[in-house]
């Protein structure tokens, strides 16, 4: 045996008056905390246009967002184009989703429950969720299969939408990465989404919020220099990672692909095999064994995620070769 040394509105109700002016800051709603993990995505998605509050003080974080709702934004983002009539008997043409139903519909981005309904007031799940995304980004191959610890229970039509959404950082999972597909997505949770979806999908899109889905702080990565951001997961690994920071050790290299570095304590594991590693990926190998991996490869060993850096280029040339000291610590 080979010896190891750790290789997502508008809340649109569109059809009252209570439609407020995106320009209204997530600080002028009673309902979002200026310390909340979703405040900066319902400041991003306000200043974009992408949601608005449920009245001129109120957001309603905890609520559900529709599947109208959802169809509604993406029909925006793409400047609202000319549609068809829906053949759905749930989506009448005088209502306010009418049109980008037909459009969603159309453009094979959303499909009805049934060739008469669609489902329009229905809350969107977290799997309808991040299909309708993937779909609208032009149903992009994720380069392997997602790592949720739930992946199984994900349906079949968005297993490849799970995929992208966890590799693209969209979704970066609810209590202990658990994707939760059939969970209902709240508004607070679909501020973020979308804010990381507009952000990935447009050349130059207004600066992305730092806050996460999950309430992660932004663990930094300082080598020679340079600063790496990298998101982590929502789990017990990467928690009781946070509380051994900040740390600056000497990570040791390995087999042209990876630094790793041995910590005084152990965490808690949960170890899969993920097939193949990305640049980027932060990983723990057995229960104490911290790796950053600055190359991509395949491989049949099992590893418990911690995270990802947001933008590994120039991390390969920054670790340099041999051994290299690296200073973890929080944004």
């Amino acid at each position: 045996m080979k010896k190891h040394f750790p290789a997502f509105l508008v809340s649109v109700l569109l059809s009252a008056s209570i439609l407020v002016s995106s320009s209204a800051a997530a600080s002028s709603f009673s309902d979002v905390p200026q310390d909340a993990w979703y405040a900066g995505a319902v400041a991003y998605c306000v200043d974009a246009e992408l949601m608005h509050g449920t009245s001129a003080t109120t957001f309603s974080p905890d609520a559900t967002t529709s599947r109208a709702m959802l169809v509604t934004i993406l029909y925006r983002q793409a400047g609202s184009p000319q549609a068809g009539d829906a053949a759905f008997a749930d989506v009448p043409s005088g209502a306010w989703y009418h049109d980008a139903v037909s459009w969603a519909c159309e453009a094979g981005i959303a499909s009805g429950y049934s060739a008469q309904r669609f489902g329009p007031n229905e809350p969107i799940t977290r799997e309808q969720l991040a299909a309708l995304l993937w779909r609208s980004a032009g149903s992009p191959v994720p380069d392997s299969a997602a790592t949720f610890p739930d992946q199984s229970a994900i349906s079949a039509f968005a297993q490849q939408a799970a995929a992208w959404a966890q590799q693209a950082g969209i979704i970066t999972g609810r209590d202990g990465g658990r994707f939760d597909p059939h969970g209902l997505a709240t508004r607070a949770e679909t501020a973020v989404i979308l804010s990381r979806y507009d952000a990935l999908t447009k050349p130059n899109p207004p600066s992305a919020p730092t806050q996460e889905e999950d309430a992660m702080p932004k663990l930094l990565l300082t080598v020679n220099g340079q600063t790496f951001s990298a998101t982590l997961a929502d789990t017990p690994t990467a928690r009781a990672l946070l509380a051994q920071l900040p740390l600056s050790v000497s990570m040791q290299e390995l087999n042209g692909n990876e630094k790793y570095y041995y910590l005084p304590e152990s965490l808690p594991t949960d170890a899969q095999q993920p097939g193949s590693i990305r640049a980027g990926d932060l990983m723990l190998y057995g229960a104490d064994c911290l790796v950053l991996f600055y190359a991509d490869f395949s491989t049949s060993y099992s590893y418990t995620r911690l995270g990802v850096l947001d933008d590994p280029e120039g991390l390969a040339q920054a670790l340099g070769d041999g051994a290299v000291t690296i200073s973890w610590h929080l944004a």
